[in-house]
C-alpha cells in the first residue's frame, strides 16, 4: 500500500484511452457480472451473502450447496468479483486498475485454499467428493 500511494499518480495517471474495441468487452465483462450475480443469488439468502453463518455456526449449521451454479463451478462469488473488477478495470482503462485485477488473482487463490481446509473439515468425504466432480474456478463443457 504504501508504495502503491508514493506511484499513485504514476499507476492511476496513465491513461491509456479510451477504445472501442475495449469498451465492448468491457460492457460483455459487466453483463456476465450480471448474469453470474443473479445465478449466485437465486441460491443463497442474505444471511449467507453477509457471512453470517461463519459467525455463528451453532445457529447457521450450514449445507453444502452442489446444485445450480454451484454444481458447475465451487466459487462462483470470487469469479462475481474478478469479472466486476476486471469490468471495471477495462472501463477505466487505467494501468492501475489492470495491477489490481493482476493482484486479485493470488490473494484469492490463497483465500479459497484457506476456505477449502475448513470446507473439507466441516463437511468431510461429503466436500472430497465436491471437489472431484466440480471445479474450482473455471466450469467444465457440458
Amino acid at each position: 500500500m504504501v508504495g502503491a500511494w508514493f506511484f499513485r499518480k504514476t499507476l492511476l495517471g496513465l491513461d491509456l484511452g479510451t477504445k472501442p474495441v475495449i469498451m465492448i468487452l468491457a460492457g460483455v465483462v459487466f453483463a456476465a457480472a450480471v448474469l453470474l450475480k443473479s445465478r449466485v443469488q437465486k441460491q443463497l439468502r442474505f444471511a449467507s451473502l453477509s457471512g453470517i453463518p461463519e459467525l455463528s455456526k451453532e445457529k447457521y449449521p450450514g449445507t453444502l450447496l452442489t446444485e445450480g451454479i454451484y454444481g458447475r463451478v465451487r466459487n462462483p462469488r470470487y469469479i462475481e468479483v474478478f469479472l466486476w473488477i476486471l469490468s471495471y478495470a477495462l472501463f477505466a482503462n487505467y494501468l492501475g486498475s489492470y495491477i489490481i485485477v493482476v493482484l486479485y488473482v493470488p490473494v484469492i487463490y490463497l483465500v479459497v485454499r484457506l476456505e477449502e481446509k475448513e470446507l473439507r473439515q466441516r463437511f468431510g468425504a461429503v466436500y472430497e467428493e465436491y471437489c472431484r466432480r466440480v471445479p474450482r474456478f473455471v466450469p467444465k463443457k457440458s
